[in-house]
């Protein structure tokens, strides 16, 4: 039977030791990734020739004012509410079916493109003119859908 190993040997490398095998992996890796590194490069170039990088930097030395300014910024009132009627508006967005959006879009594309074309006629709309057209099936549907509108915000207001 083999007996039990009771002295290990650690291998500890000094500090310079160290140092020499870290560079040796370094250039390996500059080495593997050169084009990307090379690009890099260019791209701080750019950005040191553009001004940008001195930008940053200033920004960066001057975070808690540039901060604080935004933070102010934010919480003025205006902000807030439009905060909240993005919110909001998102909401309702999302309460609305798909579907029905895209229809009333379309119906709203076809109108203006109508709505367009009296205009360029020119042609005087009269009472006459009115009455006949609420028997049209296409304004009867419009104002009924209007009409139905104007009910469900009336129950909301």
């Amino acid at each position: 039977m083999a007996r039990p190993i009771t002295n290990i040997k650690r291998i500890e490398f000094t500090k310079p030791e160290q140092n020499r095998i870290a560079l040796h992996e370094l250039e390996d890796s500059v080495a593997d990734h050169k084009t990307a590194l090379q690009s890099l490069l260019v791209l701080i170039q750019d950005l040191e020739n553009s001004g940008v990088l001195e930008i940053l930097h200033a920004a960066l030395n001057s975070k808690e004012k540039i901060a604080s300014i935004a933070l102010e910024q934010i919480l003025k009132p205006s902000v807030l509410n439009s905060v909240k009627n993005t919110m909001i508006a998102v909401g309702l967005v999302g309460k609305i079916d798909p579907d029905r959006i895209g229809a009333l879009a379309d119906a709203v594309v076809v109108g203006l493109q109508r709505g367009h074309e009296s205009l360029e006629s020119n042609k005087k709309v009269g009472v006459f003119e009115l009455v006949k057209a609420l028997r049209d099936p296409g304004v009867n549907r419009a104002l009924a859908f209007v009409l139905g509108l104007l009910r469900g915000l009336g129950e909301r207001l």
